[in-house]
């Protein structure tokens, strides 16, 4: 019988890895970032709908008003954070976009501080300095270059949405992840409709990578959200960094995009803040 924190690595290392194509594929997409956004706001809701049915999960939906408010307030900040990571990968470096992703979880801990009155752990004050001091020096590489900045900007925003919607589910551990990933997906895609000048001007190639992409994501959460019953939020972030990893060799591979010096350092002081972070309770649990 396979050990059960094994198993709960296996889950996250293999979830990321998958998530680790998601720039790729925005990339290889020719379209406007509000029509891709768009459809994988569709098919992110409609593959979780269809999970969801034949799973037959029953009382997804909360019964009182304010845990109601709450499920759809937690499932607008997914959708907004799904369009933040495409528009932001369309508008700097992609490997901007993951490393400042990565950040989310020291978010995480700031809102967990605010919200959930969890004290703050030396470790994780010093991991946070580490990581800011990587975020500033990628980010200060974008002034002059318009277009980084405005992405380098939106990709902040995403790891700061991200760490506020990791911290509402840890606090509402009973709410249905397919009712938020479903409900996310059709608040963006409902959202994009009125943005995008034409959702329907799109290729069969590119619809292709759309649905393959909001496939990924499905995969990707359920795994990662698998993970989570078996190893401790620490040690699954220290897997995200395969996706701060593998997401710059895969656009290298298939596109040619190197990312400059500057993210490649900013990025080894966020790597290096998760690992400073994760240490002590991964070594407490060997």
């Amino acid at each position: 019988m396979i050990d059960l924190r094994l198993k709960g690595m296996l889950l996250a290392a293999t979830g990321i890895s998958v998530l680790s194509f998601d720039a790729l594929l925005v990339r290889l997409i020719d379209a406007d970032a509000s029509v891709i956004a768009f459809y994988r706001g569709l098919f992110m809701g409609f593959i979780m709908l269809a999970a969801w049915l034949i799973k037959g999960e029953k009382d997804v939906i909360p019964k009182a008003k304010k845990e109601l408010f709450m499920i759809l307030f937690i499932a607008m900040l997914s959708g907004i954070g799904t369009s933040l990571f495409v528009f932001s990968v369309k508008y700097t470096i992609a490997a901007n976009t993951v490393v400042f992703l990565a950040t989310s979880s020291f978010f995480g801990a700031f809102f967990s501080y605010l919200l959930l009155k969890e004290k703050i752990k030396k470790e994780t004050a010093v991991a946070i300095g580490f990581s800011f001091f990587g975020v500033v020096i990628i980010f200060g590489n974008s002034f002059g270059i318009g277009g980084n900045l405005i992405g380098d900007f939106l990709g902040i925003l995403l790891a700061v949405f991200m760490g506020l919607q990791l911290t509402l589910l840890r606090k509402f551990t009973h709410f249905s992840h397919y009712f938020i990933i479903s409900g996310s997906g059709f608040f963006l895609m409902s959202i994009m409709y009125f943005i995008a000048d034409d959702v329907f001007d799109i290729s069969l190639k590119s619809l292709f990578f759309l649905f393959l992409m909001g496939l990924m994501q499905v995969v990707s959460m359920f795994l990662i959200y698998g993970a989570t019953k078996y190893i401790s939020s620490a040690e699954v972030g220290v897997f995200s960094t395969i996706e701060t990893t593998l997401a710059p060799i895969w656009l290298w591979l298939f596109i040619g995009e190197i990312p400059p010096s500057m993210t490649f350092i900013g990025g080894i002081f966020v790597i290096s803040a998760i690992f400073i972070n994760a240490y002590p309770q991964i070594k407490y649990k060997a």
